[in-house]
């Protein structure tokens, strides 16, 4: 007699090849994306600390006087 045969075909996982990858979030700090990202993070925070918080009238503007 012939050995059975699975029914279904075989998978090949990360694992049976000598990739044991874990998850992405795990390893993200090795992919340049993800530096790229904290960079531009960063440089947006620091652009809004500067930026008088975004706002249109910066904060030290004389007030208006009123028109007679």
């Amino acid at each position: 007699m012939e050995p059975t045969k699975d029914l279904k075909p075989h998978t090949h996982y990360a694992h049976e090849h000598g990739h044991n990858r874990g998850p992405y979030w795990k390893r993200a700090h090795h992919d340049w994306k993800f530096w790229v990202a904290i960079v531009l993070m960063l440089a947006a925070m620091a652009y809004y600390l500067k930026s008088n918080d975004l706002s249109v009238t910066p904060r030290n503007a004389v007030p208006h006087q009123p028109t007679p």
